[in-house]
């Protein structure tokens, strides 16, 4: 009996050894997974208006994919003309690659550009961003009295 069972060890031993020892699958052709090392690709980056006024809403979309690892987050940040910063969060619709967000437009009301950058990260940690910029209207003048 206790030769089947030393048996049977050196042939796990030997079937262990045969396939690589089991470890995490080593560089060469050990058939170990390739790691992800490709951005997501950000596409048609929108913001539902290019003219707006403060207070006014607004939405952010754009078609976010990654083949490799999957979309692990979007967010866009707004860069207002008075040095303001605001983070949007994007959410997928539903089972499509578009992610939307919205936000209200918050500065001081003088006239500029709302610079956003759209960034989105796949669960690797590979990062993309790619930016658009919208009209803001400022604010009238108050009256003279």
């Amino acid at each position: 009996m206790k030769r089947v069972f030393y048996f049977l060890i050196v042939v796990a031993g030997v079937i262990t050894l045969a396939c690589g020892g089991g470890g995490g699958g080593g560089g060469g052709g050990g058939g170990g997974i390739t790691p992800d090392t490709i951005a997501p690709t950000i596409s048609g980056l929108a913001v539902s208006s290019q003219l707006l006024t403060a207070n006014a809403n607004a939405q952010i979309s754009a078609s976010v994919v990654d083949l490799d690892s999957g979309v692990a987050g979007v967010q866009a940040v707004l860069n207002y003309p008075d040095n303001r910063q605001a983070v949007v969060s994007l959410t997928r619709d539903g089972n499509t690659n578009t992610y939307r967000g919205t936000f209200t437009a918050q500065w001081n009301g003088s006239a500029g550009e709302l610079l956003v950058q759209l960034r989105a990260v796949d669960r690797a940690g590979n990062q993309a961003s790619q930016e658009t910029t919208v009209r803001l209207v400022g604010s009238p003048p108050p009256p003279p009295f």
